[in-house]
């Protein structure tokens, strides 16, 4: 069973985020993007503050070691992650953005061999294509063009800083806050991404809200990404980030389209063969990434060379 735990936080993570998008855009007609991160990560570390304070209030205290760490893993995968991602998705559509979003893995990957020094085999190599590729398919539904109009969409540049940022934030957990629980991690960036989110609303004077003009779904939508997409989207993912690693973690990304896909087909809209023969294409990628062919073949190699 706690083989299966992150692996399943990290499905979780994908199913609750691959509805994001469309809640993302309601929000943003009626906030700006710094407004929407703000207003989403306030109450986001409120709930995660709440939820350390009833479980385990020792948490609520910082090692001064780690404290550089939260601040910048707050920054930069909290701040910057919303930052870039608010931006794009203002002129972005879901479409182009998902198939930005879905190269996270490659970066990741890139990244944590970088920082990490993490071994790359071959099949995460493998996985990751397969698996973008499958990505591909369930956007264009075989349709090329769409693939080649995505780099001249509007908002695309921004989307893709926010994909690095991800990835920094993921790897960088591993890094530098390693053995730290995830239920720490999480609150201390978010209140720290928080923190930087308010200081870009108060220098650039973007404070202003039409409480009466605006609907309830707009609210529905914060208070949606609040308490699914932060609280919950954040700790399965932390979770499974440090029980597997982010080069095996990040390919269930991946899943996002597919589940974005899944969602439209709830709401009415049918499926085609595409879309079928990506999500296939996206879980075979995802198995083969963390695949456990080459910890076998190592095993044996080491029995080899204990046995001469």
């Amino acid at each position: 069973m706690n083989l299966i735990k992150p692996y399943f936080c990290l499905v979780l993570f994908a199913f609750i985020t691959g509805t994001t998008f469309q809640v993302a855009k309601e929000a943003l007609l009626y906030f700006s993007p710094a407004q929407t991160g703000a207003l989403r990560f306030i109450l986001g570390s409120f709930l995660l503050f709440i939820f350390v304070f009833i479980n385990d209030r020792k948490l609520l205290k910082v090692n001064k070691e780690h404290l550089k760490s939260f601040i910048l893993l707050g920054i930069v995968g909290v701040f910057g992650f919303n930052f870039f991602f608010f931006i794009g998705m203002k002129k972005a559509s879901p479409i182009n953005a998902a198939i930005i979003i879905a190269l996270g893995p490659a970066i990741t990957i890139f990244l944590s061999y970088l920082l990490l020094k993490t071994k790359i085999v071959f099949l995460q190599y493998l996985g990751t294509a397969v698996s973008f590729f499958g990505v591909l398919v369930v956007i264009s539904d075989g349709n090329l063009s769409t693939i080649r109009s995505v780099l001249e969409g509007e908002g695309i540049l921004f989307i893709f800083l926010a994909a690095a940022c991800w990835a920094f934030y993921s790897v960088g957990m591993k890094k530098y806050l390693k053995g730290i629980s995830t239920v720490q991690i999480t609150t201390f960036t978010s209140f720290f991404g928080t923190l930087s989110l308010l200081v870009l609303i108060l220098f650039s004077g973007d404070y202003h809200i039409e409480w009466t003009k605006t609907p309830n779904s707009a609210w529905f939508a914060i208070l949606y990404m609040a308490a699914f997409t932060t609280f919950f989207g954040y700790l399965f993912w932390n979770y499974g980030i440090q029980k597997v690693g982010p080069d095996k973690a990040a390919i269930f990304g991946n899943l996002i389209p597919v589940v974005a896909m899944v969602t439209t087909w709830f709401l009415g809209e049918s499926l085609n063969l595409f879309d079928i023969i990506g999500a296939l294409l996206v879980i075979t990628g995802i198995f083969i990434v963390n695949s456990k062919v080459n910890r076998i073949e190592s095993t044996r190699k080491i029995e080899t060379s204990t046995n001469g």
